[in-house]
């Protein structure tokens, strides 16, 4: 069974490395099967590491962004008049914050233990996701939220502003 968890994993992490680089090089609707490429693949090694919640959210989230693309593909024309519109402060604050989430993500990676082999007893194991979250980092959860709550502030304003507009 080791040998058929290491074979899906280098499978699952072959297909999201070949959509995340689909993502970055391709145009059009083969931009968005590359992402959806990317979340299964990426669902697909959170379920063989037995994090199955953490697998729905990530099929969900890339789904949603797949749809937010197929929008943007669709109103195309109208977004090329305001691609010429100089950034604004949003943006480049957006820009950061996307900077520090990928600072923190690389720091916990290289830090992390990820190569013990932990296996979490169960299918889901939410209760144990959550006991980590809320009993042993706390302070990170109200960050993330609170990055979180910004970044849905922002999008708020911004599209209340490109309406009045």
């Amino acid at each position: 069974m080791d040998a058929l968890h290491s074979a899906l994993f280098y499978a699952f992490a072959a297909l999201t490395l070949a959509g995340g680089l689909a993502v970055a090089l391709l145009a059009g609707e083969r931009r968005l099967l590359s992402l959806l490429a990317v979340g299964v693949g990426l669902a697909g090694l959170y379920a063989d590491l037995s994090a199955g919640f953490a697998a729905a959210a990530a099929l969900v989230a890339y789904v949603a962004c797949a749809a937010l693309l197929l929008r943007t593909l669709r109103a195309w024309p109208a977004l090329e008049a305001a691609e010429r519109e100089p950034r604004g402060v949003l943006q480049q604050a957006g820009g950061l914050l996307a900077g520090a989430i990928f600072l923190v993500l690389a720091y916990a990676a290289y830090r992390g233990d990820f190569g013990t082999g932990f296996r979490a007893p169960g299918e889901i194991n939410t209760s144990a996701i959550g006991r980590l979250l809320v009993g042993r980092d706390a302070l990170a959860l109200e960050a993330l939220a609170g990055a979180f709550l910004a970044a849905i502030t922002a999008a708020a304003v911004t599209a209340r502003v490109r309406r009045v507009r």
